[in-house]
């Protein structure tokens, strides 16, 4: 039996981020409800991640801490609520409560009259948008989940009254909707839910939900600064670095063009995939890998004799391809004798290589042993193109192989030429949402969008440098935490009073049904309702501060009389917890180090090729590679690079970004940032400057003063402008302002009129 999944830290710092936004919203709208017209405002939280990135995981964490709750989990595709359901029943179970009810689409009626008359504990109601919005119903006609619609009365399970109904007048437990992939849903499926009163929607999609209804709410909240801080923390994005350095998605994506008929397409497909199969054989990967073949028509059009469907597989035997690893899984009439098909994802069998398909596949299939997707017809939208993309972009046994072809996507497109770079650069636009910290450009994207018509070759260090430009790694060490831990410990033995553990109010609301009550009781009844292990809250709030500070803490001083008790959100006790999270950050910021890597393999970075992002270069005399990508650079950063190289003085990189750049751990994030990236890294005589021009770090006190203790490299801090000497602040647009290390003295601020100024006294310094 296989063992509990355990969170990666990146996806629980989303669900304490996405949990504390709750807490606080609730708890807000406890002491005021915020109205558009008469409509309660819903939380909004928007989980922004990858496909691969674990969102359902994350979100049944979240949902787990939601009871007592109604939550309604829903989405467009059937393909995504199948595999939602049989993943929370099964692999994701030991991340929600123990009694968690658990419904998929039909329920019985002793489960629905459990689900209507619960007043305490939690449901999952797993759903189709067409068991519910009676749009998708009608167009559905006959099918299961027109049949299933909430909107009908259910004598047989839901009595004489619609279950919709139902849910708006008689439940006693809050509602909450999750709405996965739901950058599917339009506008009136929003406003349809809203009509239930939900508390809030947890949203997990690359985008942002479109609806007037909610730019309406939106504009509320805007207007309100404590509601509009809180709703800042409901947007949640996981960074794709974070996925992909835990080997979890396939580091590059291929794409082939060919402005030709389909079958060279077919041919090059059948090639790779044994390619791929003998890469697997050779490094001892334990994967079979598989293609998708997607179509847009499932029978004949027009003056086809055949459906585009067995045409491939026709294709595809005739290269050799046994047909019991072909699955046509699509709506074709007429398919050949020998042909499996397929009617459902749980159909789909070990064998099955090669899957001809449809939408059907377009979301919530995961099989990381998807290499290549050929795409039949001629694609004139990226967005066709991306919505498939996740079904390859996963990466089998989350391990990175020492064969790249085997951490690299491949998708066959047929485009007209004068399209392709146009649908390239909306592709790279689409993984760019989830590549970087800051929205900024850079040359290693977590993801990487190759082709072959522009196969963007490394470009090499010079020769006289291979190997030379090396530095010493750091990480963050210990931290002088042992009067906190000491806090913490006294602490958990010390019990809160009841009183201390209740929400404001909550004796005069224990009483009162949530059934016909003001919305102001409804939001006192949930925010009484919300309570925590009061370890577990700790443990959280830290986490969510500071990833590596909860890491130096031993799980067990989270344990003890006072922190197995229980409190509700805006409690005393929670205040309290929280004042000793802040405190404990405080202490870890305050007195970690940066120290040397000491784990043999990683005590050392050594510089290696530049992987260009574009194929527009820029040509240097004076840096460690001839030329950098033309994208490399902003405006501010190409001015610099050139101001650099016109001193003659030394060798300077660019010094990427993520991927292979070169990065020093921080204890306190500077925008989404957990690591210091400089921007060049300049050798001059037997000294390595690591320069940073952009400012964001010059004026973080925290930040600045550790940078600055580091010898080698000696980091150098530069802002556009005159700081100001109790760094407050950037006066002046003109000239440049340094600050550097310096002996016996500490760091100032050192204005220069010029940048090439700046810059000379650096290297006088070497």
């Amino acid at each position: 039996m296989s063992q509990p999944i355990t969170l990666f830290d990146f996806q629980e710092e989303a669900v304490g981020r996405l949990t504390e936004a709750i807490e606080e919203w609730v708890t807000e709208f406890s002491q005021r409800v915020r109205y558009w017209g008469t409509t309660p405002i819903p939380f909004i939280g928007h989980l922004k991640a990858v496909t691969g990135a674990g969102k359902t995981p994350i979100l049944s964490k979240v949902v787990g801490n939601l009871e007592p709750a109604l939550v309604l989990w829903t989405s467009k595709s059937s393909a995504v609520v199948e595999q939602t359901y049989r993943n929370l029943v099964g692999k994701y179970r030991h991340l929600l409560p123990k009694d968690v009810q658990i419904l998929r689409e039909r329920p019985s009626k002793g489960e629905w009259e459990q689900l209507i008359e619960a007043d305490s504990g939690l449901t999952i109601w797993v759903t189709t948008v067409g068991s519910w919005n009676e749009a998708e119903a009608a167009s559905a006609g006959g099918s299961e989940s027109a049949r299933l619609n909430m909107h009908r009365p259910h004598p047989d399970w839901g009595g004489d009254m619609s279950p919709w109904e139902q849910l708006r007048t008689s439940l006693k437990r809050p509602i909450w909707v999750v709405y996965d992939e739901s950058h599917n849903q339009t506008p009136a499926q929003l406003d349809q839910l809203i009509g239930l009163k939900p508390i809030g929607f947890l949203l997990a999609s690359a985008t942002p939900p479109q609806s007037p209804r909610f730019t309406e709410f939106a504009k509320v909240i805007d207007e309100d600064s404590v509601m509009r801080s809180i709703a800042e923390m409901g947007r949640v994005r996981v960074s794709t670095k974070d996925v992909v350095e835990k080997q979890l998605l396939k580091h590059t994506i291929a794409v082939e063009n060919y402005d030709s008929d389909p079958d060279q397409l077919l041919d090059s497909v059948v090639v790779l995939h044994r390619q791929l199969e003998e890469a697997a054989r050779q490094s001892h990967a334990n994967i079979r890998p598989k293609s998708l073949y997607v179509v847009e028509k499932s029978n004949p059009v027009k003056d086809d004799l055949v459906a585009r469907p067995v045409a491939i597989w026709e294709h595809l035997r005739a290269r050799g391809v046994p047909a019991r690893e072909i699955a046509i899984y699509t709506q074709t009439k007429v398919v050949p004798d020998e042909a499996e098909r397929v009617s459902s994802l749980s159909e789909l069998q070990a064998h099955h290589r090669h899957i001809i398909c449809n939408r059907s596949l377009q979301e919530g299939w995961d099989d990381p042993e998807v290499y290549i997707e050929y795409f039949d017809d001629e694609s004139n939208s990226y967005v066709r193109i991306a919505q498939i993309i996740g079904r390859a972009i996963r990466q089998p046994s989350a391990q990175h192989f020492s064969d790249d072809a085997l951490n690299t996507a491949t998708l066959y497109v047929r485009v007209p030429n004068k399209r392709f770079e146009e649908i390239i650069e909306g592709l790279k636009k689409e993984l760019s949402l989830y590549s970087t910290d800051d929205g900024e450009a850079f040359d290693a994207p977590a993801i990487r969008v190759r082709t072959k018509a522009d196969p963007l070759p490394e470009v090499p260090l010079k020769s006289e440098f291979d190997g030379a430009l090396k530095l010493p790694n750091y990480q963050l060490g210990e931290a002088d935490m042992a009067e906190e831990i000491a806090k913490i410990k006294a602490m958990s033995r010390q019990m809160f009073d009841v009183q201390d553990l209740l929400a404001p109010g909550q004796r005069r609301i224990m009483k009162i049904s949530l059934r016909g009550e003001s919305d102001d009781t409804r939001y006192e009844v949930l925010a009484a309702s919300l309570r925590r292990k009061n370890g577990e809250y700790l443990h959280r709030r830290i986490q969510a501060r500071s990833r590596h500070c909860v890491h130096l803490l031993e799980p067990e001083i989270f344990t003890g009389p006072a922190f197995e008790q229980k409190s509700c959100s805006g409690s005393v006790a929670q205040k309290l917890l929280s004042e000793r999270a802040d405190s404990v950050v405080q202490a870890f910021e305050n007195t970690v180090e940066i120290v040397p890597v000491h784990i043999l393999g990683g005590e050392t970075w050594i510089a290696g090729p530049h992987r260009p992002s574009s194929g527009q270069m820029s040509a240097f005399r004076n840096a460690a590679h001839e030329k950098y990508s033309a994208r490399s650079f902003n405006s501010d950063e190409l001015e610099f690079a050139k101001t650099i190289d016109d001193l003659n003085l030394g060798t300077w990189m660019r010094n990427p970004s993520r991927g292979d750049g070169y990065g020093v751990q921080l204890p306190v994030k500077v925008g989404d940032s957990s690591t210091f990236y400089p921007d060049f890294l300049w050798w001059v005589k037997e000294r390595c400057f690591a320069l940073d021009p952009t400012g964001r770090h010059i004026l973080n006190e925290k930040v600045r003063g550790k940078l600055l203790t580091i010898d080698q490299p000696r980091i150098i801090l530069l802002s556009r402008g005159r700081v100001l000497n109790d760094w407050s602040s950037v006066a002046e647009a003109d000239g440049w302002t340094i600050v550097r290390p310096r002996v016996n003295r500490s760091p100032a601020p050192e204005f220069f009129s010029s940048l090439s100024d700046a810059l000379k006294r650096i290297a006088a310094t070497a």
